[in-house]
């Protein structure tokens, strides 16, 4: 017989059927009997039952080179034909080799090499990989020439097509057997229930943590997991967790030659105990219906956590904002109004804003005003209104500091007090053990009655993957070396990449054709993939020869940033809460790198955390060496601040190997470890050291990147070492602003300035009330007003201006502290308490003014020779204390890039604007 025309099924001795094909001549139908007589290429015949014997016909045949046949979702690899008979498939592999699956339980998966667009992208990552030397030359490259087929059902296949991933919700209960906050069970729930999935990890915010519950996760809903980093330490941090609470036993960490053999060698043939781990239904059942009642729980008092670190957080900005305020402002000389109503900053702001509003628009107050704030304010002290305007002002201002200070301390300790009650740390450690104990019994299900583990060799990794998987659901790797260590068309259920903002595209794109699901895991604003220069040229003329979105661009974009931008709807979770540094520490890198989204759960308990010590001016360093700051760091850092006795660890960070190295020479008896940046992310000391080096500002030294990375290294203190260069403090950078907001921190060395910070939280308080009430009053004002206001905000969520706030209807006399440089005339007119700036931006690190915007009325300013007047005398202000300044007119277009191209040039950002 044919074997490529027929297929013929002989049932055996056990009832199942055979394929026989290739050993029968001939076959006699006997339709009259039902019988078939089967003659055998040695010339004996049989007579079977017509059902006995199944005889198909004239198959499909299936193109092998671009589908891949999955048994029981096991892939059959190398088969050279496929063959359809209907209700068998059979494949045809070298040394006619056979094997033939009933339909049922057979799944054809087409490669997505099929597609044009797909295999363009590919051929591309294709051509990369050779260019590109990982471990050994070549490594990559050849990886990419083994692939000829990518299945549908991996991510890889969405990221080549550019195709957007599914919505869909498979599950909708969770445990956290490592325990969890609100962020963390987000982006846990999640990424579970999505096939692409984006979890950004500021510093210290329990990244791992949130790993080893998607994990559990994962595990106890049968699923598989590859777990992979650009290099083995992240990874080596999941397994090392996984065996603090005895469920290492889960995960195989492969990836290199010498990680697959320590593997193979490790294996001893037996399961860990599992003593006291089964659960019964019932018992599992009301462990379930526990859980539940204790996480609801829980959800509410981890969102008291978030509320009283917000509320610490926002009295201490008050507290230094208030120390500025009073010294900057005169004290108010009159005593409190008295009221009927108890004072509250809600009440405060109002009556301020009133009171503002009568001066500017009606000047005295009558009887009938007295009598109206009387009934609206409770205010039953006429003689109060006879102070001067100023007074009264000055006096609600430090009314509301005081009572928003009072309000805000009484709730945190209701919080406080709340949290006590409930016992926190006890219920949350009830809750994760609950959830440990449902995650032990399904591993002990896992297991069934086995007593004995299957041992496996280096070649079953490849050839029996399938049951290596099922014995170690969790496999650790490199990304670039994740395929490689699994079997051939192998899918993951969950593929999670962590560190993703230092991961390659092509690299990244290997592991993405491991798994049906990703979960991207990294923060785009610590240290990325580092392209060097001659390889960017090479990369970008590569890119520049295929039609492909920017997304793709090897040089401009690591795997984080290549799904964010080709992908901007998934399902992405910042992790907020933080649990490293102390919060005037880690309030830098979130003002300045995360919009203020933290949520620091530390406690500042210590004096100084923050401190900068500058060398003397000149040219100290000597390329990418600085004599002066290592004299500065252990002459006078170190014992000036005790270091060395406080039995904590200490660490110093540069940005240049060299000088690392030199501060190794120095450091004898001392217990200091000295590194740069890039080999201390994702560590932390107790004091942080950082040396700058260079006396001159540039790139390299000012990366952002790398500064948020340094500074977040430390728990308690951080002391910046620094050139003390005008240029460094005096620049519009980031180590410029990490000086600024040390020095306004400490508010106990306030700088002598002419022009003060700017009272944010008070002004932004006094408008956000102000616009409540103007949009019952003076709704053409309001929109007037708010259309400026959704200009600026849309400007200010630009990545780049990050740094930068803004205040409206500021007070001039507010913004000038020295007045010694202007003549009478310009003294009268910012004294006055009705002069004001209708838009102040300025530098949230330091609240130093940066830029001051006036919105001029068509008519009000060019038909009032009055107000033109003034708005001379206001630009000569602004001049004379160096405050840039903008004038937009209300009838004006393009009014969004003239701002931009302003604060560009004041921010020395490049950019063009059309």
């Amino acid at each position: 017989m044919d074997i490529n025309k027929n297929l013929i099924m002989v049932k055996n001795k056990n009832g199942e059927f055979e394929d026989k094909t290739q050993k029968i001549k001939w076959i006699n139908d006997y339709k009259d009997t039902w019988k078939r007589k089967v003659t055998y290429t040695n010339d004996k015949s049989y007579t079977y039952n017509y059902d006995n014997v199944k005889w198909f016909k004239d198959p499909t045949e299936i193109d092998s080179k671009s589908n891949v046949v999955f048994h029981k979702g096991e892939p059959r690899n190398g088969a050279l034909k496929i063959l359809d008979f209907n209700e068998y498939i059979k494949l045809f592999f070298k040394n006619d080799y056979t094997e033939v699956y009933k339909k049922r339980y057979i799944r054809i998966e087409k490669s997505s090499l099929d597609s044009a667009k797909s295999k363009n992208c590919f051929k591309y990552l294709k051509q990369l990989s050779s260019l590109i030397k990982i471990e050994e030359a070549s490594f990559l490259e050849k990886q990419y020439e083994k692939i000829d087929f990518i299945s549908p059902n991996s991510v890889l296949s969405k990221y080549l097509h550019g195709e957007n991933p599914k919505e869909r919700k498979k599950y909708d209960s969770f445990i956290y057997p490592f325990g969890f906050n609100i962020s963390q069970k987000e982006g846990t729930e999640k990424a579970l229930n999505s096939e692409i999935s984006i979890i950004e990890g500021p510093p210290g915010t329990g990244k791992t943590q949130t790993i080893l519950n998607i994990i559990s996760n994962a595990i106890i809903n049968n699923k598989t997991v590859g777990v992979v980093s650009n290099n083995n330490s992240a990874t080596s941090n999941v397994i090392e967790k996984l065996d603090k609470y005895g469920v290492g036993f889960i995960a195989a960490f492969l990836g290199n030659t010498e990680n697959k053999e320590r593997f193979i060698d490790s294996q001893d043939g037996s399961y860990p105990s599992m003593e006291g781990w089964f659960l019964n239904f019932s018992d599992e059942k009301e462990l379930k219906n526990k859980l539940l009642q204790v996480e609801k729980d829980l959800n509410q008092m981890l969102n008291r956590k978030n509320e009283l670190a917000k509320l610490r957080e926002e009295l201490d900005g008050i507290d230094v904002e208030k120390e500025h305020y009073l010294s900057s402002t005169e004290k108010s000389n009159i005593l409190p109004y008295r009221s009927f109503y108890r004072k509250t900053p809600d009440r405060i702001l109002t009556l301020w804003n009133n009171i503002q509003y009568h001066i500017e628009n009606k000047g005295d107050f009558t009887i009938l005003d007295k009598v109206k704030y009387l009934i609206k304010f409770g205010i039953y002290s006429f003689k109060f209104y006879d102070n001067p305007s100023e007074e009264v002002v000055l006096l609600l201002q430090n009314l509301y500091y005081a009572m928003k200070i009072e309000e805000g301390e009484k709730r945190i300790t209701e919080i406080s007090k709340s949290l006590e009650r409930y016992k926190f740390e006890d219920k949350m450690k009830e809750y994760t053990d609950l959830s440990m104990k449902l995650f032990k019994s399904s591993l002990y299900k896992r297991k069934g009655n086995n007593s004995v583990r299957n041992k496996f060799s280096k070649n079953d990794l490849w050839k029996n993957f399938g049951e290596v998987v099922r014995e170690y659901p969790v496999i650790l790797s490199t990304t670039h070396s994740l395929r490689n260590s699994i079997g051939e068309n192998y899918l993951f259920d969950y593929v999670i990449i962590d560190e993703s903002s230092q991961v390659d595209i092509v690299s990244g794109a290997l592991a993405l054709s491991c798994g049906k699901n990703v979960v991207i895991v990294g923060d785009e604003k610590q240290l990325p993939n580092v392209v060097p220069e001659e390889l960017k040229m090479k990369t970008n003329e590569v890119f520049n020869s295929y039609d492909l979105d920017g997304a793709y661009n090897y040089s401009e974009k690591s795997l984080l940033t290549s799904i964010k931008t080709l992908y901007p709807e998934v399902p992405y979770t910042l992790l907020k809460e933080h649990y490293r540094c102390n919060p005037k520490i880690i309030g830098f890198c979130n003002e300045k790198f995360y919009n203020g989204k933290l949520i620091p759960l530390t406690e500042n308990n210590i004096d100084n955390p923050l401190m900068v010590y500058k060398t003397v001016e000149g040219n100290h360093a000597r390329g990418k060496f600085n004599q002066r700051e290592l004299d500065v760091i252990f002459d006078e850092v170190i014992p000036k601040e005790n270091l060395q006795n406080l039995n904590e660890s200490i660490g110093i960070i540069s940005p240049y190997r060299l000088q690392a190295n030199e501060v190794k020479k120095y450091i004898g008896d001392l217990d200091i470890e000295a590194d740069t940046v890039h080999k201390f992310q994702g560590r932390e000391k107790d004091n942080i050291i950082i040396s700058t080096v260079s006396n001159e500002m540039n790139d390299f030294v000012d990366d952002p990147n790398l500064i948020n990375v340094a500074v977040s290294r430390a728990v308690n203190r951080l002391i910046l070492v620094v050139s003390g260069n005008k240029e460094f403090i005096e620049t519009n950078s980031n180590i410029g602003d990490l000086i600024r907001y040390i020095s306004y921190n400490n508010v106990e060395c306030i700088k002598e300035s002419k022009v003060n910070s700017v009272f944010d939280y008070l002004y932004k308080s006094y408008n956000d009330k102000r616009l409540e009430l103007l949009k019952n009053t003076n709704k053409s004002m309001y929109d007037s007003e708010n259309l400026m206001v959704n200009l600026l905000e849309g400007i200010l969520e630009d990545e780049k201006y990050l740094s930068i706030g803004y205040d409206m209807h500021y007070p001039l006399r507010n913004l000038i502290k020295d007045t010694s440089l202007l003549n009478d005339r310009e003294k009268s007119y910012v004294g006055n308490i009705n002069t004001h700036v209708d838009f102040i931006l300025f530098n949230k690190l330091d609240k130093a003014p940066v830029l001051v915007i006036e919105v001029d009325g068509f008519k009000y300013h060019d038909e009032n020779e009055t107000q033109l007047e003034r708005d001379k005398i206001k630009n000569s202000v602004l001049e004379k204390y160096d405050i840039p300044y903008l004038r937009l007119k209300t009838n004006g277009s393009d009014e969004e890039n003239k701002v931009r191209k302003v604060l560009n040039g004041i921010l020395k950002l490049e950019e063009n604007i059309k």
